[in-house]
């Protein structure tokens, strides 16, 4: 029930649409029962020339008659005409019945969307660190396609069957309830039959949802690591384990299909058996001339009309325990939260900022193991415009320190603050937009080169673009592109070689203009000319800015008015180069290191 209500307040904003679409609904199955109900006149007036004598007259009849005195002709003719006209007034209710369910599915789904997107989005990344990118993908993917089925098309057809059902059943009890009771004896072994497949198959389907997401998570991490792949052979072992869980999910929809596909015939069965008291029934009243045949004709064949709904409905209900299932991981996604919000009263960070302080700063992250200590009493402050550079081994927690800055992370303990204000007093996204970022691992979009470097400010011109570009030193190679600035450059930019890369991202920071920076290993991993060429960018980009480099490389430590050097989460040492060098400590053997690669 909790899924159901989490997923019903999409759909409460449509309430009025909905509204309309069931008096709709409700006309259709009046314009179906009195099409139904012509099957009277026709046995009764057409076929047999009148009920047989001493047979009573039901009060449909008399309406009928009265109804269809109305209509110009014949009584074949007449009947011909009530059946069209009856008919087209029923498409009509029917179309419009069915568009606006159409809409208000399409629209509960575009709502959740957003939704899901927009929860996402929010999250710290330590959300983002605990959930694949495959299995996040198959939840707002396939789980949402699955609910979309369902909200779509089959809440639609489930309140035009539940509609149309009820009025067959009250049009039978009408001509007569005795008969109807007969025919309804089948109603609880078919309900308790539905309900039992339907928890058997939501149970399944849930297995199986999560054995697609499994399926989608090793795609995802089989594209994108492609290279590696390729590189130690291990095309055949990943072949492998797709194969198995492709065969895991194979099962899983194999069962389900099974219990679905058993539903109809289950229905089938039972209105035939149904059918033959009804039969022996009829056959008694008709002979003692207390039924006519008409009546039996319109009964009989409102009973097979209402079988249809009865079928519908039970293979409905299966179908809403299998969008049910997708529905509970959707709620589940919704539910899990590691957002870091802002700070009741957290305002703007306005201004130009100048110094970064790190006040007792202590962060560990939580894993199965238990807690993790990352960083351990960091107290730190660079000034305005300075350049402090991190040195340290892998694991010293050197991008976990710059990553609290923007308030990727808060710390365990202490502060970080701008301008002697705590940042959580700042609206997150106010502080970012002070703050520019380089990383090592540069994503580039599956746009135009200007898109990517746009990223840094939506609104820049083009101008201020290619401006960014020139001082980035990327100008002159994007000119030689196919199509320039305009050229789509593929995804995560594969086009581009490393360094171009690199200049690209280099320049998103530049028109970006914000007064903080941070250079996360940006030049670790290209050649030395492309080294040459980011460093000339990078001299640009740090010109009177407050920066934070890591890198391993000498000739971007150097240039850093200080160094600081971090050893299992704590600064152990700090100065500039030559300080640090005439020390025996942990900087002069990583200088020795560097000295002789």
């Amino acid at each position: 029930m909790k899924t159901s209500h989490r997923l019903f307040q999409f759909v409460r904003p449509h309430l009025g649409v909905l509204a309309l679409s069931f008096v709709l609904l409700a006309l259709t199955s009046l314009f179906e029962v009195l099409t139904t109900a012509l099957v009277i006149p026709l046995f009764d007036d057409v076929l047999a020339a009148g009920p047989a004598s001493g047979t009573p007259t039901h009060s449909l009849v008399l309406f009928l008659d009265r109804a269809l005195g109305l209509l110009p002709g014949s009584m074949v003719t007449r009947l011909a005409l009530a059946l069209l006209l009856l008919t087209f007034a029923k498409g009509v209710c029917l179309y419009y019945s069915n568009y606006n369910m159409g809409y208000v599915g399409q629209s509960v789904l575009t709502d959740l969307r957003v939704r899901l997107f927009s929860h996402v989005i929010g999250q710290s990344m330590e959300f983002f660190a605990g959930h694949s990118t495959g299995k996040l993908m198959s939840r707002m993917s396939s789980d949402v396609e699955q609910l979309q089925e369902a909200v779509s098309s089959t809440l639609g057809e489930l309140l035009r069957e539940v509609v149309l059902l009820a009025a067959l059943v009250g049009f039978i009890f009408y001509l007569d309830w005795k008969l109807a009771l007969i025919a309804l004896l089948i109603a609880p072994l078919a309900g308790l039959l539905t309900m039992t497949m339907g928890k058997r198959i939501r149970s399944v389907s849930a297995r199986g949802r999560e054995s697609a997401a499994v399926l989608s998570d090793q795609l995802q991490q089989s594209i994108t690591g492609m290279r590696v792949i390729k590189a130690f052979g291990m095309e055949a072992h990943e072949e492998k384990g797709f194969v198995a869980r492709s065969a895991e999910l194979f099962r899983s929809n194999m069962k389900a299909a099974s219990i679905l596909f058993l539903n109809s015939p289950l229905m089938e069965f039972l209105g035939v058996v149904a059918f033959i008291p009804l039969l022996y029934y009829a056959h008694a009243r008709i002979a003692d001339g207390t039924l006519s045949l008409g009546l039996f004709g319109g009964s009989l064949f409102s009973l097979f009309r209402m079988y249809d709904p009865i079928r519908k409905l039970s293979r409905i209900h299966v179908q809403l325990q299998r969008a049910l299932a997708s529905g509970h991981r959707i709620v589940e996604l919704l539910d899990a939260r590691l957002e870091i919000p802002d700070d009741p009263g957290a305002r703007a960070l306005e201004g130009a900022p100048g110094s970064v302080e790190f006040r007792g700063v202590c962060f560990h992250y939580a894993d199965g193991a238990g807690e993790t200590r990352v960083l351990d009493d960091i107290n730190l402050r660079v000034g305005r415009n300075q350049v402090v550079a991190l040195v340290g081994s892998s694991g010293s927690g050197k991008t976990s320190l710059v990553n609290l800055i923007p308030r990727f992370y808060d710390p365990t303990e202490g502060a970080v603050l701008i301008d002697g204000v705590d940042i959580r007093r700042y609206t997150q996204a106010s502080l970012r937009r002070a703050i520019a970022m380089v990383t090592q691992e540069t994503f580039l979009f599956n746009d135009t080169v200007l898109h990517n470097i746009a990223y840094g400010d939506i609104g820049a011109t083009e101008e201020r673009v290619r401006a960014a570009a020139r001082a980035a030193l990327a100008d002159v190679f994007i000119s030689r592109l196919p199509e320039g600035y305009r050229t789509v450059i593929g995804e995560r930019g594969q086009r581009l070689s490393g360094g171009e890369r690199q200049r690209i991202s280099i320049a998103r920071a530049i028109l970006r203009n914000a007064p903080i920076l941070i250079l996360d290993e940006a030049t670790s991993a290209l050649d030395s000319e492309s080294e040459k060429l980011v460093q000339e960018a990078l001299a640009n980009l740090m010109r009177d800015r407050t920066t934070f480099v890591i890198a391993h490389r000498l000739s971007t430590i150097r240039r850093a008015d200080r160094i600081l050097v971090l050893e299992r989460g704590r600064i152990v040492e700090a100065g500039t180069h030559d300080e640090l060098v005439d020390r025996d400590g942990a900087y002069r053997r990583f200088f020795r290191l560097q000295a002789h690669e």
